[in-house]
């Protein structure tokens, strides 16, 4: 659930209401926020793997019946891709977050399909002052992206560069 102490603002490619980029002191262990949605389409899946992950069952839906899966499935690449999209327009992961310092503990949980819409949510796991960079913080946060059902597709631990409030 977001902070309702937080401002909202227009998220810029879906509309969506948003929270403010926070800086590293508004967060917490816990705090949270959903991300607005995002349709996928056959036609992403394919683009995509057409040119990061071109393999057959992401690629052709008559070769993916007869793969393990038994239909058309996106990457799990594009599926984190779509999640860091999400991220970035929520507010989330821009404005206050400077860098991404990595990601941990990555799993593709379940397949996405065509006709799928996803939606991210994330919590704080994680906070420490930086020690060698004293004007910022380091957050870590679960990611779980969603499907419509609520069938979680992908988690992950993401690490993040937060500047701290003007002193």
């Amino acid at each position: 659930m977001s902070d309702p102490l937080l401002p909202t603002t227009s998220g810029p490619a879906t509309g969506f209401e948003t929270a403010a980029s926070p800086f590293f002191e508004d967060l917490y262990v816990g705090y949270s926020m959903m991300t607005g949605s995002w349709p996928v389409t056959t036609d992403d899946i394919v683009s995509f793997a057409r040119d990061w992950d071109p393999q057959p069952f992401h690629l052709d839906e008559r070769a993916a019946k007869d793969s393990f899966f038994g239909q058309l499935i996106g990457s799990g690449v594009h599926t984190y891709a779509i999640t860091m999209r999400l991220c970035v327009d929520a507010g989330i992961f821009t404005g206050n977050a400077v860098a991404g310092l990595g990601f941990d503990r990555l799993r593709f949980k379940a397949p996405v399909y065509p006709g799928n819409v996803l939606s991210v949510q994330l919590a704080v796991e994680s906070l420490r002052a930086s020690m060698s960079k004293p004007g910022l913080g380091v957050v870590n946060w679960n990611v779980n992206t969603s499907d419509e059902s609520g069938r979680s597709v992908l988690s992950v631990v993401v690490s993040n560069l937060f500047r701290r409030k003007p002193q």
